[in-house]
């Protein structure tokens, strides 16, 4: 197999925590290094206040993100903003292609995160941006005075509750579990408003509007009685799903949530390919979790490069 190009030490497949840390122990390691995302920071950025992330008693998402970036720029770290089509393994290389181009690599780390899960109901995807959004980070000022509904009932969407409580005084929740199934701190805040209205065991099975939401239609999933509600804006945070759509490696092995399955070390079953992060089948979806497998990832690929001494590049 001839290479035209030169292939990188390590291709880095997303710039969420994990990707970011993978990236700066790798070139720490001297390693030629390529990070490919569209959008750096991943689902932290969308985070409002991060209360468990060890150094800061609360930070916000987007400023950690930002502190992240700093990290990143500080060792001038090649992130080309293209979106993956595929990753192949040829022989003893690894070929990534984007939308754009083709780069080959000797090893990779897939850390590309998770996206918001859909409600997947009549309504909802006319009227994405006309009053259904997937985070409030930067929408809830839109609600200002408004009757909001938040779905949801983990930590995101009472997170949630909590920021649109700044902006309107009229915001429902429907929950599908018994009750809210976040921290308990989170919980008492939010049970604590008379304005919170909260629909447990139910879900939402329309959402009505023509060029902007003005209703939702919700159902008891124990009774199956159905009930409408005049809202302005619906949030969504019913959790998130694997970020993979692009194509993978043959054989590379996946459960049944589509999360890539990788061993205490972040390996996966095909030699040379490694994963980090939400996109795992690690049980905590957490950013220091997150930033931590980065780390572990990078260190078995560098040990996995170590191991095939001749085939990394010249700066060893």
């Amino acid at each position: 197999m001839e290479i035209s190009v030169v292939p990188y030490d390590c291709i880095i497949v997303g710039a969420g925590p994990a990707g970011i840390t993978a990236g700066i122990y790798l070139v720490r390691k001297n390693l030629d290094i390529l990070i490919l995302t569209l959008d750096v920071g991943g689902q932290a950025r969308l985070s409002t206040d991060v209360e468990n992330y060890t150094g800061f008693t609360m930070i916000p998402g987007s400023e950690l993100v930002k502190r992240f970036e700093e990290h990143l720029n500080a060792f001038n770290i090649n992130v080309v903003n293209e979106k993956v089509k595929s990753i192949k393994k040829e022989d003893e290389l690894f070929k990534v292609e984007t939308q754009e181009r083709t780069y080959w690599a000797k090893s990779v780390i897939i850390a590309s995160g998770k996206k918001p899960r859909s409600l997947n109901v009549p309504g909802e995807e006319k009227l994405v941006g006309k009053g259904i959004f997937y985070t409030t980070l930067f929408n809830a000022p839109y609600f200002k005075d408004l009757p909001v509904v938040v779905v949801g009932g983990g930590n995101s969407a009472m997170q949630a509750i909590l920021e649109l409580s700044k902006y309107t005084k009229k915001i429902y929740v429907v929950n599908i579990t018994e009750d809210l199934t976040g921290d308990e701190i989170l919980k008492e805040k939010i049970k604590k408003m008379s304005f919170v209205k909260i629909f447990n065991n139910s879900k939402v099975v329309e959402i009505e509007g023509e060029n902007r939401v003005e209703g939702i239609e919700i159902e008891n999933v124990k009774t199956k009685e159905r009930l409408k509600l005049e809202v302005r804006g619906v949030i969504v945070l019913i959790g998130l799903a694997p970020s993979l759509d692009f194509e993978l490696p043959e054989g590379l092995k996946i459960n049944e949530k589509n999360e890539i399955d990788v061993d205490q070390n972040c390996c996966t079953n095909i030699p040379g390919l490694f994963a980090a992060g939400d996109v795992t089948d690690v049980k905590w979806k957490q950013i220091i979790i997150a930033a931590g497998e980065g780390a572990k990832a990078a260190l078995s690929a560098h040990e996995y490069l170590m191991s095939k001494r001749d085939f990394v590049s010249e700066k060893f």
